[in-house]
């Protein structure tokens, strides 16, 4: 049996009763060194995710992920479907990303950058605080009967959630429609766009009941992040630990004299999110949001006692009762950084040698053709099958000329379709070119180089491409 109403039970969570049902978690506010940076963190994170979709670079949003299109923009690339290997390095790259970090400095992606996270601390809990008071306002006020107060406050904070929530979900929206069409949508009747009204409405509903209601409990039983935090940390990965050999016996669990420097005032409950006492170690639940550091040495100051009771240390220093030695390299360190640097060194290559537009020249099953005309002119016509493929995300005009060098020697383009209208998204185009040339062209060489000048108009850029080609011919 607990001594103290603020110690945790040992055979559940702290946000379970008994009988299995939801206790909810009123943590304290917190001040201090880590706080003040998180909340400039939490600034930037919701600052780029309300602005970044109406960011344009190279008249291009910055990020679209457009799946019904099946093409995707990452500031000024373009990708489409087809292009398994970089959407798989973009991944890769994310992945190693997070592995890396967990290894390094545990959940600091929980505690530091989450959506999850950054929006209830940023946010949600903010908005309860300024109307309903500090977190022992929040139990009596939760505990206490509707009355008028009650209602009232409530429902403004319910109102201003939803207000909240649906600023989330359009800019979320945003990413997969596009920022000008969205606001092209809000101003039309829900009707004309039933399946994104629907998408608004139900992403919403879920925004508004994680955030406002659900909470920890998904941290603790619904994300899958928790339970990988255990194979890819190790005993030397920084994490926000306690330090027992300092802290213990703590004040009230041994005879005075003997008393270590936790003097057992639980504040480190009391501001824990999740309900965690981080004094019996790494948890599953704990997100390392480092709110128990700032309290502890809010507290440690008040005793006149050193800080970092509770701090940033891996368990083996903690263990091993000495102090952080900075960083350790580590084989599993070593493994996440090379698939690390391989996946960047793989997208980088990915990029610099995809090209926008491509141009494919393929010879037709005829090598070539001999054809005298009316005044005794013999001619040779090779004929090519042409592939271009348009991987930006606005259609383009290619027209194929030849350079005037050699309409200067009498050869002739002719194409059934000239410019071709090649639309975006990668779909191969297919036309056909045949290139007259006189006999003397290739004549003792039975064959010479030419070149095709293609002329790509997109919007108001032109760009031209030469592509190098062989015409056969006779040898005499």
């Amino acid at each position: 049996m607990a001594k103290n109403k603020l110690e945790l039970p040992e055979d559940r969570l702290a946000s379970l009763d008994k009988m299995g049902g939801r206790l909810f978690i009123y943590p304290a506010q917190v001040r201090g060194f880590f706080r003040k940076w998180r909340t400039v963190t939490q600034i930037i994170l919701i600052a780029i995710f309300l602005l970044l979709p109406w960011i344009k670079i190279g008249g291009q949003q910055a990020v679209l992920l457009d799946l019904p299109g099946r093409k995707f923009a990452l500031f000024g690339v373009t990708f489409w479907a087809h292009d398994a290997p970089m959407i798989f390095f973009v991944l890769a790259i994310l992945t190693m990303s997070l592995a890396l970090m967990t290894a390094l400095w545990g959940r600091v992606w929980c505690g530091w950058a989450c959506p999850q996270t950054v929006f209830i601390d940023g946010v949600f809990r903010r908005i309860e605080e300024l109307i309903e008071g500090n977190h022992i306002e929040r139990r009596k006020l939760d505990d206490a009967p509707m009355d008028a107060k009650k209602f009232f406050k409530r429902s403004l904070k319910w109102i201003l959630f939803t207000a909240v929530t649906l600023v989330i979900t359009h800019s979320f929206l945003a990413y997969f429609v596009g920022a000008d069409r969205l606001v092209e949508m809000v101003q039309h009747k829900p009707a004309e766009n039933w399946t994104n009204f629907l998408i608004i409405l139900v992403t919403s509903g879920i925004i508004l009941f994680d955030f406002a209601w659900f909470r920890e409990q998904f941290c603790i039983i619904a994300c899958p992040y928790g339970r990988f935090q255990s194979v890819l940390m190790g005993p030397r990965s920084k994490n926000v630990v306690y330090d027992y050999n300092r802290g213990e016996p703590r004040k009230g669990k041994a005879p005075k004299g003997e008393e270590a420097d936790c003097v057992n005032c639980y504040r480190c409950v009391q501001v824990c999110p999740t309900g965690v006492d981080i004094r019996r170690g790494t948890q599953m639940e704990c997100i390392a949001c480092t709110a128990c550091i700032d309290a502890c040495d809010e507290i440690m100051e008040k005793v006149n006692k050193p800080k970092g009771l509770i701090r940033y240390d891996s368990e083996r220093n903690i263990t091993e009762n000495r102090t952080s030695d900075g960083f350790e390299f580590r084989p599993r360190i070593a493994l996440y950084a090379v698939l690390l640097v391989a996946a960047i060194a793989g997208m980088s290559y990915s990029l610099n040698t995809r090209q926008n537009f491509h141009l494919a020249v393929i010879r037709g099953e005829e090598p070539f053709s001999l054809i005298t005309q009316s005044d005794g002119t013999e001619i040779v016509t090779n004929h090519f099958k042409i592939h271009l493929n348009n991987q930006s995300f606005d259609d383009v005009k290619v027209e194929l000329t030849l350079p005037k060098q050699y309409v200067d020697q009498q050869l002739e383009l002719v194409s059934p379709i000239n410019p071709v209208d090649v639309p975006a998204g990668g779909d191969m185009v297919r036309t056909h070119i045949f290139i007259k040339s006189p006999k003397s062209f290739t004549l003792g060489k039975g064959q010479a180089y030419a070149e095709i000048e293609m002329t790509i108009k997109e919007k108001d850029k032109t760009e031209t491409v030469i592509k190098q080609i062989s015409l056969l011919g006779p040898n005499q």
